[in-house]
């Protein structure tokens, strides 16, 4: 039974919106594509993994994907965490192509691909640092039982070794073709129950009260003025920057097009760059509107939660 769904990551909206607002000219837009490139790839491999999920008994198995849960002043975030009322199983999702090399002398994860060598944090020692986490999340909860973990090759085409000592690897590192035949296994060698089902019931609830989603500020991240950013209104058709606003609807002086709702777009683009709330004024000066009382309009008919009133009246995003 799937508790927390999977859904894309804010990240993923806020880089594709940070590389379509910068010039195309801009020394960041490079890095800033393949942390893109980077994330796309992990949440795709999530993905590919939770097909196998769907095949667990749904009255046996709670999922949460990507729950991200308080460790004392930091956070710890779990690609899938799956709850039984015997265990508790994290799975490391990793969508890497090429040969993997798991070196346990020095804890790293080498790949070779296209005849370059690369370096990773090991995904071993991540799986590991998050299952002590999350037996400390539990013992504050005063729930105490087996956590195990596997780390979850996605791609079936991607090549695994190891040295034979390294046995950590050979059992915990899988293509997630096998996840479902691990996870029997895991189920074969747990069988006391530690939860009964209200107490299952009360840790679900107790997961999604506790995770934090990540707050993340791209200007920030990659230092990147406000005054950096290309505003305006996007043609859904060409892709043309700015739009008009004529005759109650925006046209683009490049093919044409007309689109009544384009600003909606844009609106959704401020909130993933410039934050979670927006004034009259500084939605006209990000479409390119004059008028006060068009902006009020527009802002009203998207039926956003908001405070004040008149001037002071300020709009937030819709969670």
């Amino acid at each position: 039974m799937i508790v927390k769904e999977r859904s894309i990551p804010a990240r993923i909206f806020s880089l594709e919106v940070l590389s379509e607002r910068l010039l195309i000219s801009h020394p960041k837009v490079p890095l800033i594509q393949q942390d893109l490139i980077k994330v796309s790839a992990g949440y795709k491999g999530e993905k590919a993994v939770s097909y196998y999920l769907d095949f667990l008994p749904p009255n046996d198995a709670f999922i949460f994907h990507s729950p991200r849960l308080p460790s004392g002043k930091h956070y710890f975030q779990i690609d899938y965490l799956i709850l039984t009322q015997r265990y508790a199983l994290i799975l490391e999702c990793k969508n890497f192509f090429g040969t993997l090399f798991f070196d346990q002398s020095f804890n790293q994860l080498i790949r070779t691909a296209n005849d370059k060598e690369e370096g990773f944090q090991d995904p071993i020692s991540q799986a590991k640092w998050h299952q002590q986490q999350l037996r400390q999340w539990l013992y504050k909860h005063d729930i105490q039982m087996p956590i195990e973990f596997f780390v979850v090759i996605s791609n079936p085409s991607t090549i695994l070794k190891t040295n034979p000592q390294n046995q950590h690897a050979l059992k915990k590192v899988i293509h997630g073709h096998s996840l479902l035949e691990k996870i029997e296994e895991v189920n074969q060698r747990y069988k006391k129950e530690h939860l009964d089902m209200k107490g299952v019931r009360k840790l679900n609830k107790q997961l999604l009260k506790s995770h934090t989603p990540e707050s993340f500020n791209a200007l920030d991240r990659y230092g990147i003025r406000p005054e950096e950013i290309v505003t305006g209104v996007r043609c859904p058709n060409c892709g043309h920057l700015p739009m008009m606003r004529t005759k109650r609807t925006w046209l683009c002086p490049k093919c044409g097009a007309k689109d009544r709702q384009a600003h909606v777009k844009a609106l959704q683009d401020y909130f993933y760059l410039m934050g979670p709330s927006i004034t009259n004024k500084q939605f006209r000066d990000f479409v390119h509107l004059e008028s006060v009382h068009a902006a009020q309009k527009l802002l009203k008919a998207m039926d956003l939660p908001f405070s004040g009133d008149k001037k002071g009246r300020i709009y937030f995003k819709r969670e």
